[in-house]
């Protein structure tokens, strides 16, 4: 293995030493150390060229990226944060106001609008049982779900509504 590394290396330099003495169709050599020299001064312009056109990206940047922390310094500092307090009263009911309690000790809480998302309300008196649309009850007025009175009530009203449906659908099935 040894022996065919050496063997390899000399293959590539005798290549390259040829390059210079083989000839082409124009009768020039293949390579000249006028043109790798110049080759080289080239590339090495190219490079300078590039360098100095990355360095003005970067020098843009930089300064981009340091006028924004300004800028959001700036932002934060001129954020307005919220005071407000909080408190509980006897029957163990939070309060919350822009003033402290009058009768008693609040605890003083600081709102930074840059925390706080603000959502649409919803609608939750259907959860009560008092919803705007309808009269009915979601649950019973009975202290017990599990009361007799109720439970039948609520298995005839099942009844009549799939009565309802029945007729319904029957009608529906006549007209077409």
């Amino acid at each position: 293995m040894k022996y065919f590394a050496y063997l390899a290396i000399m293959v590539l330099l005798i290549s390259v030493a040829a390059l210079f003495y083989l000839q082409r169709p124009d009768g020039q050599t293949w390579l000249t150390s006028d043109g790798i020299s110049s080759k080289s001064n080239q590339l090495t312009d190219q490079m300078l060229e590039l360098s100095s056109d990355t360095f003005a990206i970067a020098a843009k940047l930089v300064s981009e990226t340091s006028q924004k922390v300004v800028e959001s310094i700036t932002y934060e500092s001129s954020v307005a944060t919220t005071v407000i307090y909080k408190w509980q009263d006897q029957q163990g009911q939070w309060h919350y106001s822009d003033q402290p309690n009058p009768n008693g000790t609040s605890e003083k809480v600081i709102l930074d609008p840059r925390d706080i998302t603000v959502t649409a309300a919803e609608d939750t008196s259907i959860l009560k049982g008092t919803s705007k649309t309808t009269n009915m009850s979601l649950m019973p007025n009975s202290s017990s779900v599990y009361d007799p009175v109720v439970m039948k009530k609520l298995f005839e009203d099942a009844e009549q509504v799939k009565e309802q449906l029945e007729h319904r659908t029957k009608s529906l099935d006549e007209t077409h």
